[in-house]
């Protein structure tokens, strides 16, 4: 009989550690980190300070916003961070530069992230100058109504 509780104890204890794991996860912010190569020397920086988290490297050629779309279809994020260059005013990928002038080209495919994230699901634009002026404040409100997403800027 001893092999039996020995079984039954084990099972029990498995099925305890699933439990846990399975609230742990429920209750864990899931996160997409997106990388511009631009930044270079930051990059394994960015990456240890979400373990556990999606974290991806745009790729040099392409378009970024489309590259990211198709990584938003693969899950459901609660935040997406974008850690790029930046300007006062503008928001730069290795491909694109995007200011107020031409950022209605790209509203397209900040409306596709709009279907593939859930209504909660929050944007971070890591930079330290992107809305020191008039027109980065622009770029981020358009962002957020192509999006319908809340948008912040952090340093």
């Amino acid at each position: 009989m001893a092999p039996y509780y020995r079984i039954l104890k084990i099972f029990v204890i498995n099925l305890a550690l699933i439990i846990l794991s399975a609230s742990y996860a429920a209750g864990q912010i899931a996160r997409l980190i997106v990388i511009d190569p631009l930044v270079g020397n930051e990059t394994r920086n960015i990456k240890d300070a979400y373990p556990g988290q999606k974290v991806i490297i745009l790729p040099d050629e392409g378009n970024p916003l489309k590259f990211i779309a198709n990584e938003l279809k693969d899950s459901l994020y609660d935040e997406i961070h974008l850690y790029l260059l930046t300007k006062p005013g503008s928001i730069i990928f290795d491909e694109i530069n995007i200011i107020p002038e031409n950022i209605q080209d790209y509203s397209g495919d900040f409306d596709e992230w709009k279907k593939l994230t859930k209504p909660e699901t929050k944007i971070v634009i890591h930079s330290d100058d992107l809305n020191s002026v008039q027109e980065g404040l622009f770029l981020v409100g358009k962002i957020t109504d192509f999006t319908g997403r809340v948008v912040t800027v952090k340093k």
